[in-house]
């Protein structure tokens, strides 16, 4: 199993990363200035860690006080930065910094109402930046791109610049990211956000030579930061140079030993390499603790299947089925796994759905095609057909072809492809992409259609439920029908992190 790490954003937008001037003076010198570096390239630990060196010298400096309670916000420490607040406010600090100060902590605990009262006169691009982030918590998405536009407008600040990006990376705006990107390039090209949000994009746009070129420089940039190191070794992965990822991943432990993103991305790795016995020692001692739904647990299921251990992987995949309903992958290695238990019939039953669908990949077609003739079912002799090389590499470069321009947001082009292998027959994973694409071009009603279409061949897919909602939600049509559709879909899957982000925007709209 592949699954998608990329470096996230939100850590890059959770304080502001200008200077820290705006409350008082101080003699700070040049402690000061290398803690302002480390907190601007996210090294907040070691920021924090010189901040109070330099406060023992210097308990009433009210730059360093700031500083330190921008890094406590950062490392999303609310009580921590309230007493450092607290400490500044007794020192004199005081006026509209301070507040801005104090609305980050509201931010923090939830609380976007509070964050807005305090700063409603204030202008400032960091107060523009604060205000948008307190109103897409209270799901005024419309009003958050009318703060950032105006925080734009007001000057450069890189983390107004940043937080606006990623919320249009998070809409699939990524023309929008991009020119923010541009505008970053020409006032802070080095800067450690910027290179990696250059990669981030790249990514977005399934551009993979671009990400590996771009998380490359950021590394070379910050040899010491190993969240760029793991999206490269994400981006060399998925142009499949496993080695060359592999040694990306084993220079970043050095870094952090212990890392659990980089000890999954390893095993990751290893199962790509097929090296299931180096992967069953190093993750049996704590089967018991592992999620079966995790990266981990469902490599190491696959590890326990290729090994011979039937009867311990089909547990474990029938648990991450019953946790992951939407995901193919647990769902084929669960038939893979009744297949080899001798439950040929159970194992056709899990796996004909899967293999249905006209974009089903040539694995689970192979998958399906065994567990078929094994239970004596008609349907092998078509899978076989279809496994046919001329035939399947005309439909994956079909397949390919449609994903490419979804992601590059041509949604002209991925409609019209998608509408070519629907010719081949329903398949709600088509379905939901035109669904999608036709939203892009606006064509509301054709969206509608599409989606709907979709999970009335599936009913209770998740990822279908969730399309014919975000599509409502997008288009701005039926929103109650969207909540109920997104309310359906997160009960399918509770796990799934975009479902929740969704149906939180549904009710913030049909409030």
């Amino acid at each position: 199993m592949k699954s998608i790490v990329r470096l996230s954003l939100v850590a890059l937008v959770s304080a502001s990363l200008a200077a820290c001037g705006g409350i008082g003076t101080g003699s700070g010198g040049g402690g000061l200035e290398k803690a302002r570096a480390d907190f601007a390239s996210q090294s907040y630990p070691s920021a924090r860690t010189a901040l109070f060196a330099m406060l023992e010298k210097e308990p009433d400096n009210l730059q360093v006080l700031a500083l330190l309670g921008r890094t406590q916000i950062a490392l999303g420490d609310a009580d921590a930065a309230d007493r450092v607040l607290a400490r500044l406010k007794k020192a004199g600090g005081k006026g509209a910094e301070l507040r801005r100060l104090e609305a980050g902590v509201s931010l923090l605990r939830g609380k976007p109402a509070a964050a807005l009262a305090l700063i409603v006169n204030d202008f400032d691009t960091d107060a523009w930046r604060l205000r948008a982030q307190a109103q897409l918590a209270l799901g005024k998405q419309t009003d958050a791109l009318a703060s950032f536009e105006k925080g734009m407008a007001a000057g450069d600040d890189l983390p107004l610049s940043v937080a606006y990006a990623r919320f249009a990376l998070e809409t699939g705006d990524l023309a929008r990211a991009g020119q923010i990107l541009t505008r970053m390039n020409r006032f802070a090209p080095g800067a450690y956000n910027t290179l990696v949000l250059a990669g981030d994009i790249a990514a977005a746009r399934g551009e993979t030579d671009g990400a590996i070129a771009a998380y490359g420089r950021a590394t070379s940039a910050y040899p010491g930061k190993v969240p760029p190191m793991l999206a490269l070794a994400n981006a060399l992965d998925e142009k499949g140079e496993v080695d060359a990822a592999m040694r990306v991943v084993e220079k970043a432990a050095k870094l952090s030993s212990g890392d659990p993103a980089l000890e999954e991305m390893r095993i990751q790795l290893l199962a790509e390499k097929g090296e299931w016995k180096t992967i069953r020692l190093a993750l049996q001692g704590r089967e018991g603790r592992i999620d079966p739904a995790s990266s981990l647990g469902l490599t190491y299921g696959e590890a326990l299947l290729r090994l011979g251990h039937a009867e311990q992987a089909r547990v474990l995949f029938s648990r991450a089925s019953l946790l992951l309903p939407g995901n193919p992958f647990a769902r084929m290695m669960l038939g893979e796994a009744q297949l080899a238990s001798g439950d040929a019939k159970g194992a056709w039953e899990t796996l004909k759905p899967l293999a249905s669908g006209t974009l089903a990949q040539p694995e689970i077609l192979v998958s399906a095609e065994r567990a078929a003739r094994a239970a004596g079912a008609p349907e092998a002799d078509v899978l076989k057909a279809r496994l046919d090389p001329v035939r399947l590499k005309a439909t994956m470069a079909l397949a390919d072809k449609g994903q490419a321009a979804l992601s590059a947001q041509d949604w002209k082009l991925a409609l019209a492809t998608y509408r070519e292998l629907l010719q081949r027959g329903d398949d709600p994973e088509v379905l939901k992409r035109m669904a999608l694409a036709a939203a892009g071009l606006g064509q509301g009603s054709d969206a509608l259609a599409y989606a709907d279409r979709a999970r009335r061949l599936v009913p209770d897919n998740p990822d279908y439920l969730h399309v014919a909602g975000l599509v409502r939600l997008e288009l701005g049509r039926d929103l109650s029908g969207a909540r109920r559709l997104l309310e359906a879909a997160a009960i399918a899957d509770p796990r799934d992190p975009d479902i929740a982000r969704d149906l939180g925007k549904a009710k913030a709209a049909a409030s």
